[in-house]
């Protein structure tokens, strides 16, 4: 089983018979295991022997992929960021604590940034304490980005990347749609929940009682409205870089508020199952990351973006 994901780790399980060699192998300190014409690297994390006298001995070995070396480190030090590109604090993170961090010992030597995209998206943000491949995913997430840490010459190079659109939004390309009509869109769901929506954000920084600074975003007005809290008591005012104006401060509030609207809509499921995949063949008329366009029976239709794709080998 070999799982790539667009903005996370992915993850792989072999499942095989055991010999005292196979054992010895998976079981050294670090053993990264890699595919011919796969750029993909994944990092043996679990080993799991189970010894059977009538069926045989079998090894279960598991981990995931290379982006989870980012997830040995954190951000142990407040950074702040203003009015600064997502792929530059992405970039600056990890050189920060794990390519060329301050103190020496928290350096990863096999990790190194690969050419830089130019992607302008501009974000404030301020992270401390968190997990470095969780603050990484969180970011791409928010923009769309996809990112990997390609296995080349003996170390592992990071990227950012964006998938393609080929839904109806986009002319100029070919579509790829899932659809009954193309006979490659078999049963298929949907729902639509709004029990979890809101509109309207209070977040609230730092400071006691009625001195605490309190920002909401959101002007939808009446019965339409539907508010939540947002605790920001960890941003602060006081950052690596300075002291930020109450203008600078509440802004930075503000945009906190603005994302968590952006997380927030109605809950629209929409799915079905894939048949016929003669009719577009992934590797070559889509890829991980791209955006593709689902229609329905019912004239129903949304486009999905492929964040991931799971490879199973077996018997059969």
């Amino acid at each position: 089983i070999w799982v790539k994901r667009y903005n996370d780790a992915g993850e792989f399980e072999l499942y095989f018979p055991a010999t005292p060699e196979r054992l010895e192998l998976f079981t050294r300190e670090e053993v990264i295991l890699t595919r011919e014409n796969d750029d993909c690297a994944m990092w043996v994390e679990n080993v799991s022997l189970q010894t059977d006298a009538e069926n045989g001995d079998f090894l279960t070995v598991s981990g995931r992929s290379a982006e989870c070396l980012l997830g040995r480190r954190i951000v142990p030090k407040q950074t702040t960021f203003r009015e600064t590109a997502a792929e530059t604090v992405i970039r600056s993170l990890i050189t920060q604590n794990a390519i060329n961090p301050a103190a020496t010992i928290r350096k990863i030597d096999l990790i190194s940034l690969g050419t830089a995209q130019g992607y302008t998206d501009i974000i404030n943000k301020q992270v401390t304490g968190g997990n470095l491949l969780d603050t990484v995913s969180n970011i791409c997430k928010e923009q769309s980005y996809g990112f990997k840490m390609s296995f080349v010459n003996g170390r592992f190079v990071f990227d950012l990347y964006k998938g393609v659109d080929r839904s109806y939004n986009q002319t100029e390309r070919p579509f790829v749609v899932f659809s009954p009509e193309f006979e490659n869109l078999g049963n298929s769901e949907y729902s639509e929940d709004k029990t979890t929506l809101y509109n309207a954000v209070y977040v609230a920084g730092e400071g006691e009682g009625t001195d605490r600074v309190i920002v909401g975003v959101g002007n939808t007005a009446g019965l339409r409205r539907r508010e939540t809290w947002v605790d920001a008591r960890n941003e602060s005012s006081n950052t690596d870089s300075g002291t930020l104006t109450p203008t600078e401060y509440a802004y930075m509030l503000a945009q906190q508020g603005n994302e968590e609207i952006k997380k927030s809509t109605k809950t629209v499921n929409f799915g079905g199952e894939i048949l016929n995949f003669d009719v577009y063949k992934y590797g070559v008329d889509y890829n991980l990351g791209d955006i593709v366009q689902i229609v329905n029976e019912y004239g129903i239709q949304g486009t999905a973006t492929v964040t991931e794709v799971t490879e199973v080998e077996d018997e059969t």
